[in-house]
């Protein structure tokens, strides 16, 4: 799947990808799956991503090869990647902020993020692979592990950064894929209550399934509908999960003073809604939030192994990579929410 421009994604045939650095290893790829954010680049509104680039960085395989420097896989394994590829050695990566790291390349965003192709695709190069991908213990599915790549990690580091406590009021702007798996992590935390604002039926009844508490914003105010819900009170907790000026000013509104707003969404040009003085004024934390599936996917595989988690119950439809074209126009028409792509066998 290669990107040509403002809303043209294209499945073209293309030389496989080679070993380029010793510390690379090449996957033929398994499962992949079309990610909210692969939206921004379908629209245009990631900046110097090149025509021709292949996108998608959420994917599972099995090494194909590897380069002298790899020493933590050998050909045949079944691995998933991290979103990113991280060195595993600078400061930040040693640290376990592998999302910071000096070289840090994302896969299929583009030049501003390292060039990278994605993995939406018969086969992917993964850089600085010993760090970058992580071995599936025998007999777990494809699914399970895909979204410890990216979205489940984000939703659970964007948990971790809000430092939900016991008895918070939890809000998550926005029932999409990232939405919804936050709404699985933030129970983890023991909240009072964790409440879903969006206006799509079909993902407010996700969310409500999930034990979050519905608010459908084409139904009223959701500020009022939360004071409502909660007997005056906002949210200690705001968890964006959709990346939009909209999202935003809700995300903002229904922030109780000194509340905590998580930024989990891909945020490009998006002004802030108050101004620095306003928000200082109430008290507000604001984290921009970096996903690091590199540090939590143990953790997350462990949880998804407990039946604490379940991220494969996002998944609305589970095509062949053939079928990712017309599914990005769905995705894109809100008419799908989590769209996976069988590329191969294991």
């Amino acid at each position: 799947m290669r990107w040509h421009g403002v809303g043209d994604v294209r499945l073209d045939e293309i030389e496989a990808p080679a070993l380029q650095e010793e510390s690379d290893a090449i996957l033929r790829v398994t499962t992949a799956a079309i990610c909210g954010s692969d939206l921004h680049v379908l629209h245009g509104k990631i900046p110097k991503v090149p025509q021709g680039m292949v996108i998608g960085h959420e994917f599972v395989g099995v090494v194909d090869a590897v380069g002298p420097g790899v020493s933590a896989f050998r050909p045949g394994q079944r691995v998933v990647s991290a979103m990113f590829a991280a060195c595993g050695r600078c400061d930040a990566c040693l640290a376990g902020r592998h999302a910071r790291c000096r070289q840090n390349r994302t896969f299929g965003y583009g030049d501003l993020f390292g060039g990278l192709d994605g993995g939406q695709a018969e086969y992917v190069r993964v850089p600085t692979a010993d760090t970058t991908l992580w071995a599936i213990p025998d007999g777990v599915p494809d699914t399970d592990v895909l979204f410890t790549g990216d979205i489940l990690a984000t939703a659970y580091t964007g948990c971790v950064e809000a430092r939900i406590e016991h008895g918070d009021v939890v809000a998550v702007v926005g029932a999409g894929p990232v939405g919804l798996l936050a709404v699985q992590c933030a129970h983890l935390f023991a909240p009072a209550a964790v409440y879903a604002i969006d206006m799509v039926p079909d993902r407010l009844e996700q969310a409500r399934r999930f034990g979050a508490v519905p608010i459908d914003t084409t139904a009223g105010d959701p500020l009022a509908r939360l004071r409502e819900l909660t007997g005056g009170r906002r949210a200690t907790v705001v968890i964006e999960a959709v990346g939009s000026a909209g999202a935003l000013e809700t995300a903002w509104r229904i922030a109780d003073a000194g509340g905590r707003i998580a930024l989990v969404g891909v945020l490009t040009d998006e002004a802030f809604p108050q101004t620095a003085g306003q928000t200082w004024l109430r008290g507000l934390s604001v984290i921009p939030v970096n996903g690091q599936p590199i540090r939590y996917r143990e953790r997350l595989a462990a949880l998804v192994g407990a039946g604490r988690l379940d991220p494969a119950a996002v998944i609305t439809e589970t095509l062949p990579l053939d079928g990712a074209v017309e599914a990005y126009a769905r995705l894109d028409r809100r008419e799908t929410t989590k769209v996976v792509l069988e590329v191969s066998r294991p």
